[in-house]
């Protein structure tokens, strides 16, 4: 999956890439349209919550903006070393004003097509 994601051929998924990977969630395609994730038998939600439990290190049903950035750390993503960059993008899809996300929100966010972690939506 990542040499399918991996664009520029470094060896390391980056932020873009990491969005187009984040689209295999709704079983989506790759840039040339070639389908990244055959089906399984699970549903959308099964599969959101499959990937919010990613996010989920401690398992409270809540995404922090600590927890966010070690698993874009994890990742080798840039923006997980910086708390503000975090914090920001939690922020972005907060709708209860918590400072963390919850499943619902992480839901609304996928469906909308912001991506499991976007600048701009996450």
């Amino acid at each position: 999956m990542v040499v399918k994601v991996d664009a520029n051929g470094d060896g390391l998924i980056d932020f873009d890439e990491f969005c187009i990977l984040c689209q295999t969630m709704d079983g989506g395609t790759d840039a040339s349209g070639t389908r990244l994730k055959e089906d399984d038998g699970m549903n959308g939600e099964e599969e959101l919550k499959e990937a919010f439990d990613v996010f989920d290190k401690d398992k409270d049903g809540l995404i922090s903006f600590e927890e966010l950035g070690s698993v874009l750390c994890s990742l080798g993503l840039k923006e997980g070393n910086k708390m503000e960059d975090c914090k920001a993008m939690i922020r972005k899809v907060d709708i209860d004003g918590d400072g963390m996300v919850n499943f619902d929100e992480f839901k609304k966010m996928m469906r909308s097509g912001g991506g499991l972690v976007s600048v701009s939506a996450f």
